[in-house]
């Protein structure tokens, strides 16, 4: 449960550099949406523990409170999510409706926080792709409030990822997981760029499209697509029997993994910010 001191200091900076732009909504909407997925994650790291199994809440559960989260931001921050949306490629802007907002809304918390999980599966990658996820978003929409989130953030994360790497001696954990995957999705909606997130956190995209892709053809076909899911396992060394894919596998050490996940991010958020004529 690392995760928790990565909110809390992420908070504590937040809270500290919010006079400088005064009472900001946005600020405040940020600030309640990783404390709610935190929160959720925190639940589901106290059920591993009491239950003594590293499986905690079942997907039902999670993507129920999930949604619930959602629906009480939506109708909390109405004021905050009407903000137009940029569209990649162009410099036109699409203001939703309210029903097309609360599924914006819904979907990408839930696609974040779920997927920055899926990726907490090595050391350091899902804090190093938030890092890069955090720069890109920043970077796309520099403004004081989106400095005022985002840099207690990379500060919070940076010093996260001085233990986290490998070999770890503190980890994420679904608190962390769903706390910051909570954190870039509110900043990437607040700020008119949600629509370039698929773009800004490619990586995630890749992760959780794995999953879906594995369960699918398994249940259609019998077959496993990959070595195993999400996609960062599909390239790891294995000491055990390989189980009948697909795709060719590859046997890469983890640190390896990890770094050139990392780049691949790096260049997926070099994408986004040309999708949105910031290079």
């Amino acid at each position: 449960m690392g995760g928790l001191f990565v909110l809390a200091a992420w908070a504590i900076g937040v809270v500290a550099f919010w006079p400088s732009v005064e009472w900001a909504r946005p600020i405040a909407f940020v600030l309640a949406a990783g404390a709610m997925h935190g929160s959720l994650g925190l639940l589901d790291d106290v059920n591993s523990v009491v239950r003594r199994r590293s499986l905690g809440l079942t997907a039902p559960r999670k993507l129920l409170l999930g949604s619930l989260a959602a629906i009480v931001l939506f109708f909390a921050f109405r004021d905050v999510l009407a903000v137009p949306q940029r569209i990649p490629f162009s410099m036109a802007t699409l203001t939703l409706s309210p029903i097309a907002t609360f599924a914006l809304v819904w979907i990408s918390l839930l696609a974040t926080t779920n997927s920055l999980n899926l990726a907490d599966g090595l050391d350091g990658l899902a804090g190093g792709l938030a890092i890069v996820i955090s720069i890109g978003l920043l970077a796309l929409s520099p403004s004081s409030a989106t400095l005022v989130l985002v840099v207690p953030l990379l500060g919070a994360l940076g010093g996260f990822l001085w233990m986290n790497v490998h070999p770890a001696r503190i980890f994420l954990g679904d608190i962390g997981a769903f706390g910051v995957g909570g954190v870039i999705a509110a900043v990437s909606l607040c700020t008119g760029t949600i629509l370039y997130l698929p773009l800004v956190a490619g990586v995630l995209v890749l992760e959780a499209t794995s999953v879906i892709l594995q369960i699918v053809t398994y249940r259609a076909l019998g077959v496993r697509l990959f070595k195993m899911s999400p996609l960062h396992h599909h390239f790891e060394e294995s000491t055990r029997a390989r189980t009948p894919h697909v795709l060719p596998a590859f046997e890469w050490p983890e640190t390896k993994i990890t770094a050139r996940f990392w780049l691949l991010q790096v260049a997926f958020v070099i994408v986004a910010l040309w999708a949105g004529d910031v290079v």
